[in-house]
């Protein structure tokens, strides 16, 4: 069985419920229909499968989740700004749970309108007609002398 395997915690309950009547491995391994290698996995474990207690509270979410969505400001700066001791990733858990947060990426630049388009190529027309114009001005690198 592979290590990464969670074991469901109603069966960590009868095992252990079942040791402390008395019952041995072998028995215990009969009645629930399980090995005798995982009963003794779940005997020799220290703590018996209870979860780390969340850093932060409902309170400290929502304020997370606040100060994301009113300005546009980092996970790393959040961390800072909070009174808490916790990671950039698990403020980026906390602003992602509820679910209305949504991964996307920014547009590279506005759409122009269609005024805006027409602006511009009218612009670009303007500006196209200089024609020998440009060919008249000198460039040097030269200093001028009076």
């Amino acid at each position: 069985m592979p290590k990464a395997f969670q074991f469901p915690n109603e069966e960590v309950s009868k095992i252990l419920h079942l040791k402390l009547l008395g019952k041995t491995v072998k028995e215990i391994s009969k009645l629930l229909n399980r090995s005798k290698s995982i009963i003794y996995h779940v005997l020799s474990r220290k703590t018996p499968y209870e979860p780390k207690p969340r850093v932060t509270d409902i309170r400290s979410n929502r304020r997370i989740q606040r100060m994301v969505s009113s300005q546009k400001i980092s996970t790393l700066e959040i961390t800072r700004a909070s009174r808490l001791q916790i990671s950039k990733n698990t403020v980026h858990r906390r602003i992602i749970e509820p679910g209305y947060m949504i991964h996307a990426k920014m547009a590279r630049r506005l759409q122009l309108s269609k005024f805006h388009i027409s602006k511009r190529s009218q612009w670009a027309r303007n500006h196209m007609s200089y024609g020998d114009k440009c060919m008249a001005v000198l460039f040097s690198d030269k200093k001028m002398e009076d």
